[in-house]
Order: C-alpha cells, then structure tokens, then sequence
C-alpha cells in the first residue's frame, strides 16, 4: 500500500474515541487530505535534478566552431592616370589585389609595383625633394636681397597725377615685377605679385611670392612723374 495511505491509517487508529461523531469525520478527512499531499511531494524529482537535466541539452559556447578570418591580400600598384578617391599619376598606392588585376592593370590606370620600380620611385623621390629644398634655399636667399635693395624706403614709381591728386592709370603686378627683377637680379613673374589697389599718391605693400613658404613685402611708393 501507499505510505501516505498507511500513515493516515496508523494517524487514525491513534486518535482516542470522541464523543462527537461531526468531530471525529472532519478529523479523518484532513488526515487524509495531509496523507495525500505527502504522497505527492514524495513521487516529484529533486530540483537540481530536473535543472541538471535540463542544462545537459544545450552545448557549451566553448564546443561551437570558431569561423577563421580570412585573409585580404593586397599590393602596391604605381598609378598611371588618376584614380577618383585613389591618387594621382605617379603615386604609389596599396590596394586589394582583385582590384589592382581585374580594374586598374586592365584598364591601363596602373601597374604592378616590382621591386625595380619601387627602386626608381625612391631615387626619383629623393631627387624631387633635393631640388624642393635647393628652390627653397634660393627664394630665401632672394628675400634678402630684395630686403637690402628696397628695404624699408621701398619702391619708387612715378605716376602723372592730375589736379585732384588722382594718378593716371593704375600700378599693376606686371609693373612692379619688372622692376623688382631689373633693379635686383632676381626672377620673379608677374603671377606672384599681388598690389593692393591704389588710385592716388601714396603707399600701399605689395607681397612678392618667391616661393609657397616664402613671401617678401615691398612698401610701394606712388609719386608725381614731376618729382
């Protein structure tokens, strides 16, 4: 027999006789109702069991398989022709080697960097940069001697000047260039000469670029073609 069942039947055998039948019935029943539930618990898994089993059917992270990266070859290619978003001619740039093939090699806007080739850019390279810093050095050098040449008297041009003051016609980058280059020895064209405007007697400053990293300032002096 059932072991609740059985300790419901001892539990009642236990009870002493009472004098009220309603009494000793609702008694009984809860004894069996308690007999019942005992039961029951004792019929049901352990917890842990029933979570251990249930965690056993799920992989560890650790079993899954790892995905390998795959590596993206890539290669210097010497440009030809300008690329959009890549370079310019000449320029050496590194690129996915689908890309280098199928795209810029193909279409003739590029080539393969050998080893023989990437000798030449680096002499051609340094070639271009000693003739940067010797074009750098000779533009300071002019600097100066525009320096000592006009100083802070500056540049004298003659203008006829009416009643009023007003010259005739006006001081042009042409003008002063070729009166820098004549009274110093010095080149400079007419494009790096930049003349605020003036339209009477007086003095304005001129900027005469000999270089992108050098710039020299003349004071420019507008005088009576009288004088």
């Amino acid at each position: 027999s059932a072991p609740g069942i059985s300790a419901v039947a001892v539990a009642t055998q236990a009870q002493p006789p009472s004098t009220a039948p309603g009494r000793t019935m609702r008694s009984s029943l809860l004894l069996l109702l308690c007999g019942a539930v005992a039961t029951y618990a004792l019929r049901l898994p352990a917890p842990a069991q029933h979570t251990a089993a249930r965690c056993a059917t799920f992989p560890s992270r650790t079993s899954l398989p790892l995905m390998a990266v795959k590596k993206v070859k890539t290669v210097q290619v010497v440009l030809s022709s300008p690329v959009d978003g890549l370079g310019k001619a000449g320029e050496l740039v590194s690129v996915k080697q689908a890309y280098a093939q199928n795209f810029l090699v193909a279409k003739g806007l590029g080539a393969v960097a050998t080893p023989d080739v990437l000798k030449r850019i680096a002499e051609q390279r340094a070639k271009d940069e000693a003739e940067a810093a010797a074009q750098k050095v000779a533009a300071e050098q002019g600097a100066k001697t525009l320096e000592t040449v006009f100083g802070s008297q500056g540049l004298f041009i003659k203008k006829k000047v009416g009643p009023d003051g007003a010259i005739f016609g006006s001081v042009t980058p042409a003008e002063v260039a070729d009166i820098v280059s004549e009274r110093t020895g010095v080149q400079v064209d007419k494009k790096s000469v930049t003349v605020p405007s003036i339209s009477a007697v007086g003095s304005v400053i001129a900027e005469v670029a000999l270089h992108r990293d050098v710039v020299s300032k003349i004071k420019i002096c507008v005088v009576p073609a009288t004088m």
